[in-house]
Parts: C-alpha cells; sequence; structure tokens
C-alpha cells in the first residue's frame, strides 16, 4: 500500500480553511471583538494569529519565500503592526488588537489558503522528502518539515478553531 501524508495534509487543510471561514464570514465587527471574560482572546486575534502562523511555516520557513503578509503589505491595509504573530500574546495584548475591516482579514485569509493548498499540492512524492527534512521551529526546536505541517497547520489550527467555536457558543451563536 503506497502511503501519502500529503493527500491527507490537504484534505484536512482544505477542511479546516473551510470550517474556519464558515465560522466568522458572517459575523459582525462586534461578535469578531466579543470578551467573555478578561482572560479570553477575541475571535478576530485568534484568527489572524492562526492565519499568520500558515502563512509564516508554509511561506517562510518551508519555502523561503516571504510571507504573503509581508510581500503584499496586509499589515499597511489592515492597520497592524508589521511583526504582529500572536504567539507569546497574552490576552492583554490580544486585546489591545482590533481588525478595524474583519472583510480585510477574510482577503488575507484566503489569500494564505490559495498559497498554502498550492504549496502541498506541488509536493509530488506523498511527503518522503519532507519527512526527512529537518527544519527549526521556534518553540517546538528541530522536527520533521512533515511533522511542522500537521502539528502547526492542522492540528493547531482545529485547536485555534475550537477556541472560535467556544466563543461563538458563548455569544448564542
Amino acid at each position: 500500500m503506497n502511503t501519502n501524508v500529503i493527500d491527507f495534509y490537504q484534505q484536512e487543510q482544505r477542511r479546516i480553511h473551510g470550517e474556519l471561514r464558515e465560522a466568522v464570514e458572517k459575523l459582525s465587527f462586534n461578535e469578531w471583538h466579543f470578551l467573555p471574560s478578561n482572560n479570553s482572546k477575541h475571535i478576530a486575534f485568534i484568527f489572524l494569529h492562526s492565519v499568520r502562523t500558515e502563512d509564516n511555516v508554509l511561506r517562510f520557513i518551508l519555502q523561503g519565500r516571504p510571507p504573503i503578509w509581508d510581500a503584499e503589505k496586509w499589515f499597511t491595509r489592515l492597520n497592524l503592526p508589521e511583526r504582529l504573530q500572536g504567539n507569546e500574546a497574552t490576552p492583554t495584548d490580544a486585546r489591545r488588537i482590533t481588525i478595524k475591516d474583519p472583510s480585510l482579514l477574510l482577503q488575507y485569509a484566503e489569500r494564505v489558503w490559495q498559497h498554502s493548498e498550492a504549496y502541498l499540492a506541488s509536493i509530488t512524492d506523498g511527503g518522503l522528502a519532507q519527512a526527512e527534512r529537518i527544519i527549526t521551529v521556534h518553540p517546538l526546536g528541530n522536527i520533521p518539515a512533515l511533522q511542522v505541517i500537521g502539528q502547526v497547520c492542522i492540528s493547531n489550527m482545529f485547536k485555534h478553531l475550537g477556541e472560535i467555536n467556544m466563543l461563538l457558543n458563548a455569544q448564542g451563536k
């Protein structure tokens, strides 16, 4: 049996992109920024962090290309700090971030997802080379590129989707 991990990753990546899109595409500005407690991060921040992470990992770390965030100046369009990533952001830090036009954030996400899905489609060996390629990812350390794709760009994204769904539920959505 020939196992192709990349086919599975492509399927799951399309699924997480679709579920994230569906979760947020009809939210109002206030719903994007809803905070049930002082220890919470709002949906806008969680979503931005998720997309920025995928952009950084699949473009910069794995391909050596500038993230779309930088190449297309999305930080300017969204009026956000250029180096905003969110990995180590406290809830207080996250609450300071406001997405004035969530539709622009969705446009950025769509650009990232388009490029991410194309990148995975370009891997023709089922992931063998990515399994042998060791890369450094802060804070994970040195790990196979294939694991980075699965752990950071799929599993971690589903975790963030769960956070978003909890915030939606808290709003009665």
